[in-house]
């Protein structure tokens, strides 16, 4: 068979050019330039591009098959495509690159011009987010330091408001006067509508616990907390287990002291006690229907003091070792409250000051533990007419600083703190026990209580039964 001279020409499988100059053969069959298939599996992983399955196969550079375009050993010049076979033609491939070239500069250039464009409203959102953020923190740090300075002085206004409040006491009859003549001529009820509103403020800045108040008395609830579960903790020293012991055999046997305090020619009787201890020596403070408060040292025997000043009965007392003294509180029929320093030392007893309650009498006077001093003490009163007051000594007096009010109606009959000094408990004439939280100046709920008494009739008698009783 004769030898042709023709040239064998391959055209690619993935461009549809021709001739190639360095034709390969893929496993599956197709002719493509080995440059544009190492290309194409450069970007696609090595996976066959004529394979159209879920799972294409994986080709590299050893998997293809190398195509000879040489004849005879000599190089074969690829013929030219009919395109590029003159002058005209060359010239409309020029042309043709040349508007393809001018195309993808004008997309270049569009995509660089809406990529800026992103970035400028980037760049603006992102620079408007750091003004807000800013002006954030300026309005956060301004309210932080208006709220300083309301707290700081919340307390010199609550003091302000309640010396309003008692010179609008004072000056009632005289404003009466006023409102008759201001009503003769035309004017009382806008003088009433004034004084309603005045008093409406003044009851309002009474219905809570001033904020600096409010403070050292949550501070000293957390130092009472923690030392309370300490002590609860500990158990009773074999001293005292026997000095607890030799105590209750005395009263079995008859061995006890008897004092008489509080004695009066009209109507004798002690109405009230309370024991403090100051270091190793005891003491009692007793009030009766002699209008005095006594103030006896059980272990040296002897009265310490009797304090006086009211037109009633001192039907409860409280008193508590602070600095060196003896505070002593007392609440009387005649409404008053007395506060009372009485030195350890000998000197002589002070008056702190006292105060008239507004309504009903005291049922229940107490100290607070946050008292740290004469001009640092606090007392709380429960008054029969449903009210918790607390009062603080300033300047030799008792300034009334809230009046925590029950529902209308409400008659109180005792009352009790707790020892933390935030919770207050007061007992009601229809069996209620009515619970205070001191710390937001509320009620925190109302207990219903069932007592049952057990009693009999003291007489020669003993075979005469018990009598029971429920309330």
């Amino acid at each position: 068979m004769a030898q042709s001279n023709a040239t064998q020409t391959f055209v690619c499988a993935l461009t549809g050019t021709s001739p190639l100059t360095d034709p390969v053969v893929t496993p599956s069959g197709y002719i493509c330039s080995r440059k544009l298939l190492l290309t194409k599996l450069a970007e696609n992983g090595g996976s066959d591009p004529f394979d159209s399955s879920n799972n294409p196969r994986q080709l590299d550079e050893s998997t293809l098959i190398e195509l000879s375009t040489k004849d005879n050993g000599s190089n074969c010049v690829p013929p030219r495509p009919p395109t590029a076979t003159s002058l005209p033609s060359l010239l409309g491939m020029v042309q043709n690159e040349f508007d393809a070239v001018l195309l993808e500069l004008y997309d270049t250039r569009k995509a660089l011009e809406e990529t800026r464009r992103e970035l400028s409203s980037a760049l603006y959102q992102n620079d408007a987010a750091v003004r807000v953020v800013a002006r954030i923190v300026k309005e956060r740090d301004e309210a932080r330091f208006k709220l300083e300075e309301f707290l700081s002085s919340d307390a010199v206004k609550q003091r302000e408001m309640a010396n309003n409040n008692n010179k609008v006491t004072e000056q009632q009859p005289q404003k009466r006067g006023r409102e008759e003549e201001d009503s003769t001529e035309g004017g009382g009820a806008t003088a009433k509508k004034a004084k309603t509103i005045d008093e409406e403020g003044a009851a309002d800045a009474l219905s809570r616990i001033p904020s600096s108040e409010l403070s050292a008395m949550t501070s000293t609830w957390k130092i009472l907390t923690k030392g309370r579960k300490a002590i609860a903790k500990l158990k009773r020293s074999e001293e005292e287990i026997t000095k607890n012991e030799k105590i209750l055999s005395d009263l079995a046997e008859g061995n006890e002291k008897k004092v008489n305090l509080g004695k009066s020619s009209a109507k004798a009787g002690v109405l009230c006690i309370k024991s403090v201890k100051s270091g190793d020596k005891e003491y009692i403070i007793t009030g009766s229907h002699d209008k005095t408060a006594i103030v006896y040292n059980v272990t040296e025997g002897k009265i310490v003091t009797t304090l006086s000043g009211v037109s009633g009965a001192v039907n409860v007392v409280d008193a508590m070792v602070v600095d060196g003294s003896i505070l002593v509180a007392t609440g009387s029929a005649d409404g008053m409250v007395t506060l009372c320093s009485v030195p350890l030392n000998g000197d002589d007893s002070s008056l702190l000051g006292s105060v008239e309650l507004a309504k009903g009498i005291p049922v229940q006077v107490t100290i607070h533990p946050s008292s740290t001093g004469n001009d640092e003490a606090r007392i709380l009163v429960a008054s029969s007419e449903g009210s918790i007051e607390l009062y603080k000594s300033v300047s030799e007096e008792l300034k009334l600083l809230s009046r925590l009010e029950s529902e209308e109606g409400t008659k109180y009959t005792s009352g009790c703190l707790h020892p933390d000094g935030l919770i207050y408990i007061a007992g009601t004439v229809d069996g209620s026990l009515v619970i205070w939280d001191l710390k937001s100046s509320a009620a925190a709920g109302t207990m219903k209580v069932r007592i049952v008494v057990f009693y009999s009739d003291i007489n020669e008698d003993t075979s005469k039964p018990y009598t029971f009783s429920q309330f």
